[in-house]
């Protein structure tokens, strides 16, 4: 069903889990904060990330995540005192995130519910709960277990070929779209291979996701080094590089803008190299 943003509320759920959550007792804010219903994978000074199992009547459960976040702050004291809503909460982002890419035609998780209120002492507290995608694989660990490492007589895998290509067509069409998302690492992109050895692509973790009319160029570079960085060498060569990046550019010889943009990439690969050691 299409989302729209909603402002003035504490809570927005979509139909059809309404249901299913009002049954789970998930029905308000405080319900959504205050929830230990599942399992607790990082708990940090501002946030916390859930998985949940919500039950359904016949026994069977849908697994969601859900972020919790806390953030305290003299802007956000005086905001609440002018009487002025959060509108740039982390949970609010984040859903906001997943309904433009979702319009843009970028697919990412399905938006279950999200949430925030302002606390008259500078207190914000927002949530994002995403349903699980069942069956999808990060691409990092699927590049490990599904093919094997590169060798000087290995011959063209074209399943590899069309999973890269695949890649390479949501990062080009998430950024034709105006986005750079700032941690554009392959544990991101989320993967599931079909029966016809074709591949579905869905982006995670949006909270930092921006859409920007301008300067993009610095961070194109950075989404597109930070892939780059993060691809297992063993399994994605030289080769596969560079037809990542002419899928990606839309082209079958590359221009000299084209190789502007790939030195900028690779130069910035490299100070991340420096500065974080080889990527795991």
């Amino acid at each position: 069903m299409p989302h729209t943003e909603q402002e003035q509320r504490d809570v927005w759920i979509d139909e059809e889990f309404a249901p299913l959550l009002g049954s789970a007792g998930l029905v308000d804010f405080d319900s959504f904060m205050e929830t230990e219903r599942g399992r607790c994978l990082r708990a940090l000074e501002d946030r916390e990330n859930w998985r949940l199992d919500v039950p359904h009547a016949d026994g069977r459960a849908s697994g969601m995540y859900l972020k919790k976040h806390h953030v305290r702050s003299w802007q956000w004291w005086l905001r609440a005192r002018l009487g002025r809503p959060a509108r740039r909460s982390p949970g609010r982002v984040e859903a906001r995130n997943i309904m433009r890419l979702d319009r843009s035609g970028v697919a990412a998780m399905r938006l279950v519910a999200f949430g925030d209120r302002l606390h008259a002492d500078g207190l914000l507290e927002s949530f994002v709960l995403t349903e699980e995608l069942v069956g999808f694989t990060q691409l990092d660990h699927l590049l490990r277990r599904r093919f094997p490492e590169r060798q000087a007589s290995t011959k063209r895998d074209s399943v590899l070929a069309g999973l890269i290509e695949q890649v390479a067509e949501v990062a080009a069409r998430f950024h034709r779209a105006g986005f750079n998302h700032r941690d554009f690492y392959c544990c991101h992109f989320f993967i599931r291979e079909t029966d016809h050895r074709a591949f579905e692509v869905r982006l995670i973790d949006l909270q930092r996701v921006e859409r920007r009319r301008w300067l993009r160029w610095r961070w194109i570079v950075k989404d597109l080094a930070q892939l780059a960085y993060s691809a297992p060498r063993e399994r994605i060569g030289p080769t596969a590089r560079m037809a990542f990046i002419k899928r990606y550019l839309g082209v079958r010889k590359l221009r000299p803008v084209d190789k502007r943009l790939i030195r900028a990439v690779l130069a910035k690969q490299i100070q991340m190299e420096q500065h974080l050691g080889p990527h795991p």
